[in-house]
Parts: structure tokens; sequence; C-alpha cells
């Protein structure tokens, strides 16, 4: 920072250090200005009585300002100036010339042709030289200050187009991933289903068609169609979020009753797997203004979860929890649960916790990206914890909500439907085999 002072009244001083070249062969100059200048201005003044010692010290010091006498044997002040000048460390330093005589237009045209920023006479005037001087350094202390604004400006953009780099990067690993993830997803199905149909036609070409052998293959084809129809809707879903054209239908209604509906329904699938499943409420009615479907996606999907990564012999634990405004939903398991440092990926698109070629279970790697997504329109939120080989516990907060034009109907507390659910339960679980 620059700091101030007067002198003689009105002039202005600069305090920042510098260093200040004086050229002169007349050693009485020399001591005169270095004293002159050392008195008002905090500034390193270095001498030089020639034109070989000026182009030693400026080749040894960063010089801010170069104080040149013109008339000087051997090498005149223009000699020296020109070689100054010619340098690439030296050319931008301002030189200020100073001369006795010869001060004719010609005479300074010349000067400034070289390169000089400025004339002073002698006599030497002590209130112009110091004015001028402080001039020079203010110019300069502007140019330092832009230059550091400039560096500190790159080192920014610096970091944050590596920041940008990085995340770009990420993006494209993730994409890659995907892609890879979802060609799996598409192949997987599909050559079953391909499959199934060469043996049926097999069937019919021998005339060994066994209806219980058909009825597997057709089942298994069905499940594999479920699951082809899920991985549809789910990237369909996701370009209506992305593009803002996804909009929940709320509706009013008892959000324990339709929990308790959703997770009843499933029992018979997971007692297939030898899985337990508890659900248990402090509460028996709350309401909340909420979309069925996606509080049905939400909750098959997360049970879905449980159920992949619980052994036989595990349990499930479904809790709902009254709290001030709306209700705590837990859905917990006693299976393998996730690695701490990847439990921070597990809600990001695109990612699974297990690898494309080492993953026990199948999966796009957006199920929970899109439950987060459909918590979070709610206005609520969520959260894992989980322990390795002890389980895992996802933690939904869904408010009460405010009623509006979509949610004028309350919705009955069971469902009169039953085959929708049981067909969403089937897309829900298609990639768990029983």
């Amino acid at each position: 920072m620059v700091s101030f002072f007067v002198f003689r009244g009105d002039i202005v001083g600069i305090t920042t250090s510098y260093t200040i070249l004086i050229v002169d062969d007349n050693e009485n100059n020399l001591f005169s200005l270095k004293s002159l200048i050392e008195e008002y201005i905090d500034a390193r003044v270095i001498k030089a009585d020639c034109g070989p010692k000026a182009l030693q010290e400026l080749s040894k010091n960063d010089i801010d300002l170069i104080i040149l006498d013109i008339q000087m044997e051997d090498m005149d002040g223009f000699e020296i100036a020109s070689l100054i000048k010619q340098r690439k460390k030296t050319r931008d330093i301002p030189i200020v010339f100073l001369t006795a005589s010869f001060t004719n237009e010609e005479f300074r045209q010349r000067g400034f042709e070289i390169g000089a920023a400025d004339y002073l006479t002698k006599p030497i005037d002590e209130y112009q030289l110091i004015n001028r001087i402080n001039v020079y350094l203010r110019i300069i202390e502007k140019e330092r200050n832009l230059n550091l604004e400039l560096e500190q400006k790159v080192r920014e953009q610096t970091m944050e187009l590596r920041i940008a780099k990085e995340a770009a990067e990420a993006a494209n690993e993730a994409k890659s991933m995907f892609l890879a993830n979802i060609s799996h997803e598409l192949r997987t199905p599909l050559n079953i289903i391909m499959s199934i149909n060469q043996m049926l036609r097999l069937y019919l070409n021998k005339n060994e068609l066994d209806k219980g052998q058909v009825e597997k293959k057709v089942n298994m084809q069905v499940q594999n169609c479920y699951r082809l129809l899920r991985l549809v809707n789910n990237l369909i879903d996701i370009t209506k979020m992305d593009s803002g054209h996804f909009e929940l239908i709320k509706r009013k209604g008892n959000i324990v009753q339709i929990v308790e509906c959703i997770t009843m329904s499933v029992v018979e699938y997971i007692e297939d797997k030898g899985i337990g499943l508890v659900f248990d409420t402090d509460v028996e009615e709350s309401t909340l203004y909420f979309d069925p479907d996606a509080i049905e996606r939400i909750v098959l999907n997360l049970l879905s979860n449980a159920i992949k990564y619980t052994p036989s012999g595990g349990c499930i634990f479904v809790n709902i929890q009254s709290i001030e405004d709306g209700v705590v939903i837990s859905i917990k398991d006693t299976g393998a649960g996730i690695d701490q440092e990847k439990i921070d990926v597990i809600f990001e698109r695109f990612k699974q916790v297990d690898e494309l070629l080492t993953r026990r279970h199948e999966g796009s790697g957006i199920g929970l990206s899109l439950v987060k997504s459909l918590i979070q329109m709610h206005g609520g939120s969520i959260e894992v914890h989980s322990e390795e080989q002890k389980g895992t516990e996802f933690i939904v907060m869904l408010p009460a909500g405010n009623e509006d034009e979509s949610a004028k109907h309350y919705i009955s507390s069971v469902y009169d439907d039953k085959q929708r659910l049981v067909e969403k339960i089937n897309i829900e679980f298609s990639d768990i085999y029983f």
C-alpha cells in the first residue's frame, strides 16, 4: 500500500520502497541528487558515474526509474539511453534526462525518439524534481497494482478452469459409466427375451411343449419386459426433470396408511427371499399433501434396494414417526451395508456403489437419484446411515405441505385398484430375481 506525506506544503510524496538509478559523471551532482531523493522519498538510490557502470547496475538490480545526465564524457546520455532501450529487461524503465543546455525542440525530439519520459534542466529545482519523481512512481505503483490484479485474476481463472476441467472429466466418466450400465441393462433383458423366444420356437418345432416350462419362460419374459419398462420410465422422467416438465400431482391423504399399504403389498415378495418385514408407526394418521404415485415409487425403490442387499434370514424395518410439521419414514435393513467412502455417491445420477463388472446386483444407477429428486420436489429430504455388514437405513422427511388446486381430492386409505399396485411392484422389483 502507498502512504503519503506533504513536502513544502503541497508536494505529495510516496513512501513505498522503490529503486532509482541516477547517472552523472559529476560526483557532487550524484551526492546532491541522492541526498535530496532519500530525504523526501522512501527509495533505494543507486549511483553510477558512467555508462558502463549504469548498465552494470541495471543488470544486477530491478530499477524502477532512471535519472540520466545527458552531457557526460566517453558515453553521453543519449548513447546510454539507446543501449537501455535495446535490452528487453530494461526497455520499459522510465528515463528522465537532466541537461544544462541544448534544450531546443530538436534536442528534445532526439531524446523522446530514443525513449525519454521527461526532461529536467540544471540547476535542479528541488520542488519540480521531487514532484516529477512522485508522478512516475505513482504510475509505476498503478502498474504494479494492475499487474497484481491481473495475476490474481489469472490465478482465479486458472483455478476455475482447473475445477471446470475436473468437473467435466468427472461428468464424462460418469456418463461413460452410465452408458456402459445402460448398455448392460438393455442387453441383458433383451438377450433373455430373445433366448426364451428361440427356446419356445424350438419347443414348437419339436412338439415338445410343456405347460410348466412354457409358463416359467413366459414369466421370465414378463419380468424382463418390466425391467425394460422400468429403465425407460426412469430415463423419460430424468429428461422431464432436467427440462422442467416433470410435475407432481398432489392429493390430500393419510400418509401412514398409504405407506403401510405399499409395504404390506410386498410381503410375499420378501418372504420368498426368506427375509422378514416389520412395519411400525407411532401414529395411526398423519394428513399430508403428496403425489401418491411418487410416494409409491419412493417407498418401492427403497424397499427394492433393501431386498437386494439383505441376505436370507435378514430383516427389513419400515417405521413412520410423526414430527411437528410432517412425518419421518425410515426403511432399515440388516444387509451388507455401504462403505463409508461410497455413501456420498449413492444419490448421484449414473453412479453405483458396485462397479459394472463386479457389482452384485443389477441397476442403472439412476433409481436413488430419482428418489431424491421426488422427495425434494415434495419439499422433503433424504439421508442415509450405513455400516458394513450391519445394514443400511434410509431416512425420509416429508413435510405436511400446502393445499393447492391439484390437491382437492382426498386419497382413500386403501387402493381400489390392487392390480395397478401389483404392476408397479413388478416394475420396481424387476431387477430382483427370486
